[in-house]
């Protein structure tokens, strides 16, 4: 069964992100990351904000950041609903540095509870873009 593949949809509000045959997925969640493969027990859990790691059919590894959501996974499926997604080509590493200096501004000066949540959002969602940026530079550093 080693040669046997999983069906990964990745899905947000937005758009279809990724529809495809794959070896595995690891995913972040509140108590660290699950791995995904074939014939893998039905499940349906959280998915935290963080790293996703696709490894598609071919081998190909993928990076991608996410905002949090659910998967579902039955049947040799995997279905993840997500808040957001994005690949690690498509970051703006300087911009997401940015964002969570001023995430971190706001955070320090707000004093309503909203405001708070807001800013703590865009901070948890821009270190997750920062930590896949990260994590992709190790993996091009190492094969």
């Amino acid at each position: 069964m080693a040669n046997k593949n999983l069906r990964f949809v990745l899905i947000s509000p937005e758009a279809s992100i990724f529809d495809g045959d794959v070896k595995y997925v690891g995913l972040p969640t509140a108590d660290g990351e699950i791995g995904i493969m074939a014939d893998h027990l039905p499940l349906v859990t959280i998915i935290s904000s963080g790293v996703i790691s696709v490894k598609d059919a071919s081998g190909k590894e993928h990076l991608l950041s996410t905002g949090g959501g659910f998967i579902e996974i039955k049947n040799n499926i995997a279905r993840a609903f997500v808040q957001s997604a994005e690949f690690a080509d498509s970051i703006d590493e300087q911009r997401a540095i940015a964002a969570v200096k001023q995430a971190k501004e706001i955070m320090d000066s707000v004093e309503d509870e909203i405001s708070l949540a807001d800013a703590s959002s865009i901070l948890e969602r821009n270190i997750a873009r920062i930590k896949t940026i990260e994590r992709k530079k190790k993996y091009r550093n190492v094969h």
